[in-house]
């Protein structure tokens, strides 16, 4: 079966629209939440990084598709080009789904649409970003009658305490790992170490002075990249209990 370009054009978008429609009025990214990073790099090239985070005490096997979209109304030209996966998700987990490079014409609307499918093949959790020369005016009149901030908020901040190789080699794990999260919380945190028995020492996690997750040191890299690991699950549950109680309090 063949399609002028105005059919083609209309059986491209027409899963966007369907799909937005069906959007309204549900509940997503409650249990894992989706979320489309960007970067503008040179010659109007955008680095794209879908991620999904597990806001829960549960594990997930979970399907992903990350598409591209673009369109131009002057020419009724479209493509739309996917990137799809399985992976899976430890409590409080959060990971990098897919890399793209899409090049961004001002003339063209360009649509980036992340989906995350449970077992059952539902969608539960999404994000969508817009890039046309529309959408930017009105981004830019949006910001013109914003009011400027009155202080700055500072993001991904880690402190180090450390006292031994081991403990430096956890921060510089703990730090890597923490910075790639786009989970990222608006309070310090303390990577502390301490003399414990003997040689060993122990090295403690803290924000806001509260222990968050503390082990006993030992050299070994693989060990201290797992502690790491449930470093930074302990600390984005934290955070998701802090975000949650100022929820509840608002809505009180």
């Amino acid at each position: 079966m063949f399609f002028s370009s105005n059919a083609y054009h209309f059986w491209l978008a027409l899963p966007v629209f369907l799909f937005c429609g069906l959007l309204s009025g549900q509940n997503f990214n409650s249990e894992v939440e989706a979320v489309i990073n960007t970067n503008d790099s040179k010659n109007d090239i955008l680095e794209i990084v879908g991620t999904a985070t597990n806001k829960t005490e549960g594990n997930f096997s979970l399907r992903y598709e990350l598409s591209v979209i673009t369109s131009n109304d002057g020419n009724n030209n479209s493509s739309k080009n996917s990137q799809s996966g399985r992976f899976t998700l430890e409590p409080f987990e959060t990971k990098n789904l897919s890399h793209a490079s899409v090049s961004v014409d001002p003339d063209n609307r360009t649509i980036i649409l992340l989906l995350i499918y449970d077992e059952d093949d539902k969608v539960i959790g999404t994000d969508r970003k817009v890039y046309d020369a529309t959408e930017q005016e009105k981004v830019e009149e949006k910001m013109s009658y914003e009011k400027p901030n009155e202080g700055i908020e500072l993001t991904g901040m880690v402190t180090e305490k450390t006292k031994t190789k081991p403990g430096k080699d956890f921060y510089d794990f703990f730090y890597q790992k923490y910075n790639l999260s786009p989970a990222k919380g608006n309070k310090i945190i303390e990577i502390d170490e301490m003399i414990s028995f003997g040689r060993t020492t122990r090295i403690m996690v803290k924000i806001d002075d509260r222990v968050i997750y503390q082990f006993f040191a030992r050299p070994k890299l693989d060990y201290l990249k797992d502690q790491a690991d449930q470093a930074l699950a302990q600390v984005n549950r934290y955070f998701e209990y802090l975000k949650n109680r100022n929820e509840s309090v608002t809505q009180y």
